[in-house]
């Protein structure tokens, strides 16, 4: 550590930290002003603040080299500093979600800060009491924010959140080797800090890898956003019309490949004019939801569901017989039937739907294969609704099946 004091100057590294710190503080600023209306990105502003308050910490050890008096710009500067480290850590709680409670964390840390500040007023500056103390209380906000983004949840930001992580749990590190240094050189006087430029590169480092850090999750998690948006049906979550056409049209290739049979499902919410009619389009929309809902719990993987119009439903069943295709689809019907759906939290409605199936067989083009499965559907509405048709095998023109609540028969 003397050898890194006798490499830089410590009010060069103060300048320095202080004008990375003051960037860092505007362009986290500028993030807030920006997103500010995605109310899910949160803790911009708090990270404006932590890096502000970092910079002001720096600024305040810089000024007496400049003549100025400030009284206890030791203790105020490195306060600022253990303030900006705590609103680092809460704006991370806040982008992550709140993954766990910090708050008694925070309390603990407060009253070890209110204590040294009582410590130095009373017995004085004293480095061997003041760089353990401040070390560890940084230490433990600096280990807790790296746990939190170590434990990054969303699979789009981990790699981002576990190098940032990563950088965190060095600089506790180097936190530690400073506090240790002090503590084995507890009975020397010293008239300055041997360890401060070590400290001061150290923090230098982590605060120029946290400024891309979180630049780089929020790169991630935008851009897993805009997969989102392209592959899945905003409202349900499920599949939208274009992924469910890619996917059909390479599962009728393989299908063909394989002589394998494959199976489409069209499914639609009988009556829903009526729904929006009476309830609105809020309560359209959550009937739909409901649906989708009862419908997924109904298709595993590696079958596909999907919402391609505004109250139809498509089920891509791969390897299929019309056996087991027909049981799927009684049972996608029975779980809209089977119980009420409740809107506007108060509301029941009583939904039912049309199910039109159709089990291709090897070689068929996709479009003809949905094309089919439409008319089954349709044959199931002049049908009288609620019901399951299937077409023959072929194309050939449909045979209605009767459901098993209309008839006692069913699959």
């Amino acid at each position: 550590m003397e050898w890194l004091a006798a490499q830089a100057h410590a009010g060069t590294l103060l300048i320095i930290n202080a004008l990375f710190a003051t960037l860092s503080a505007i362009m986290f600023a500028a993030l807030h002003v920006a997103l500010r209306k995605r109310r899910y990105i949160q803790g911009m502003l708090w990270m404006a603040a932590s890096h502000a308050g970092i910079a002001a910490g720096f600024i305040v050890l810089i000024v007496p080299a400049f003549r100025v008096v400030v009284i206890g710009s030791s203790v105020v500067g490195n306060l600022l500093i253990d303030l900006g480290t705590t609103f680092s850590l809460v704006s991370f709680w806040l982008y992550l979600d709140r993954p766990f409670r910090i708050w008694p964390l925070i309390v603990l840390v407060s009253l070890m800060g209110l204590l040294e500040v009582i410590y130095v007023g009373v017995v004085g500056q004293y480095y061997q009491f003041m760089i353990p103390a401040g070390t560890t209380l940084r230490g433990i906000l600096t280990v807790t924010a790296g746990v939190m983004l170590w434990q990054c949840r969303d699979e789009s930001r981990r790699v981002a959140a576990r190098v940032g992580a990563a950088f965190h749990f060095l600089w506790a590190l180097a936190l530690l080797a400073r506090c240790l240094w002090w503590l084995a050189h507890a009975d020397m006087a010293f008239r300055v800090d041997p360890t401060a430029n070590f400290g001061l590169l150290t923090r230098l480092l982590l605060t120029w890898v946290i400024t891309p850090g979180f630049l780089w999750m929020l790169t991630r998690q935008f851009d897993a956003e805009l997969v989102r948006y392209a592959s899945q049906d905003a409202l349900t979550g499920l599949s939208n019309r274009r992924v469910i056409w890619e996917v059909g049209q390479r599962a009728a290739v393989d299908a063909a490949r394989r002589r394998q049979r494959i199976a489409v499902v069209m499914i639609d919410v009988d009556h829903f004019k009526g729904i929006n009619d009476r309830w609105g389009h809020v309560g359209g929309d959550e009937a739909l939801v409901a649906i989708a809902d009862r419908l997924r719990l109904h298709v595993p993987p590696p079958h596909r569901l999907g919402r391609v119009g505004g109250e139809e439903f498509m089920v891509l069943l791969l390897d299929a017989d019309e056996w087991a295709a027909g049981l799927v689809a009684e049972r996608l019907r029975q779980a809209v039937e089977g119980e009420p759906i409740l809107l506007n939290a108060r509301d029941s409605l009583a939904c039912t739907v049309s199910v039109g199936l159709h089990v291709a067989q090897p070689g068929e083009a996709w479009n003809d294969m949905v094309m089919t499965a439409d008319s089954a559907l349709y044959a199931a509405k002049r049908g009288g609704r609620n019901r399951v048709v299937v077409s023959s095998a072929g194309g050939s023109p449909t045979v209605a099946i009767e459901s098993r609540t209309a008839t006692g028969q069913g699959y």
